[in-house]
């Protein structure tokens, strides 16, 4: 069946929350994505703790590795105790017992949001009909860690290409767009649910290890810097299926007299590089890296893995 996520925004001190129905992981991690469109829009209008929360982490002890108190109340925005007791048993004697009661007694303090209130405003303000995309410009922030992350540079690191079948069954023309796996849902994972999105590998310059590792924290997105945010620390981050990257450099650049795709970019000594791609274990790992030929044939492409020589 796989793990259901649900995409959720709230604001600690005044007990207010945002909670959006996100299906599996890879069914709505998009930057076209209606959770993401909603989430983008709450962090441009003020700062929110985020989680892309999963319902595994109601399962099997999962909490008896979670005591981060922010990460605990953001799961009491759609978790509580039923959620616990029906999927653990013997729940009154574990480790974690005391953290479900928290959870619980939290859950029924929040003052929700309306879902589709917020949708409608941030479809009006990214005027989505036409973009379908969040903006790309100003800077994703993290007040809890201190990070930064350029959005307009995390989008050209991974963006791709793909069909947009929205209009198809009204008789529209299928249309290509550009899109990327959205950062905010991947680093705020609650856990294993990223994977999904780039399950058979990932562009080299990725940043998978970056996984979860924002879950639960004090979130924002600004045009400008200010006197405090300025200081954070900029990080890189790319979250890129090997693939869907792929497929978007071949389209835009081709590939080289070997039918190696290419990027586009220019090395040390003006040659021309090939892209580059990491196969991944099921464990999440890094395999090996390496280059990807491609060959149109009878009107199809074939894409294959090619050992990088050392």
């Amino acid at each position: 069946m796989g793990q259901i996520y649900i995409a959720t925004a709230y604001d600690i001190p005044e007990m207010k929350c945002c909670t959006i129905y996100a299906d599996k992981f890879h069914a709505n991690c998009y930057t076209y994505s209606e959770p993401v469109v909603s989430i983008h829009y709450l962090l441009r209008q003020n700062p929110y703790n985020v989680m892309w929360g999963g319902q595994y982490v109601a399962m099997e002890d999962n909490l008896a590795h979670i005591s981060c108190e922010h990460i605990l109340l953001g799961i009491s925005t759609y978790e509580d105790y039923e959620s616990f007791e029906s999927n653990n048993d013997n729940l009154q004697e574990k480790s974690y017992y005391d953290r479900v009661k928290f959870i619980d007694e939290n859950s029924k303090k929040w003052d929700e949001m309306s879902e589709s209130a917020v949708l409608s405003e941030a479809t009006e303000y990214f005027d989505m009909d036409k973009t379908r995309s969040v903006k790309w410009s100003g800077y994703l922030v993290n007040h809890t860690q201190k990070l930064v992350i350029d959005l307009a540079d995390y989008y050209e690191k991974s963006k791709f290409t793909v069909k947009d079948r929205t209009k198809e069954r009204y008789g529209g023309a299928v249309k290509d767009v550009v899109a990327a796996i959205d950062p905010i849902p991947v680093l705020t994972d609650t856990g294993d649910g990223a994977q999904m999105a780039y399950l058979d590998g990932v562009y080299a310059i990725s940043t998978e290890h970056l996984a979860g590792t924002w879950c639960g924290d004090l979130l924002q997105i600004v045009e400008v810097l200010d006197e405090v945010t300025k200081n954070y620390t900029l990080i890189d981050c790319c979250f890129a299926d090997m693939w869907q990257k792929a497929r978007h450099f071949f389209k835009a650049f081709g590939v080289n007299e070997d039918d190696l795709i290419l990027t586009g970019e220019l090395d040390e000594n003006g040659n021309k590089k090939l892209y580059e791609a990491a196969a991944l274990t099921f464990w999440g790992e890094r395999r090996f890296v390496c280059h990807i030929k491609s060959k149109r044939k009878d009107g199809k492409v074939a894409m294959s893995g090619v050992a990088i020589e050392k």
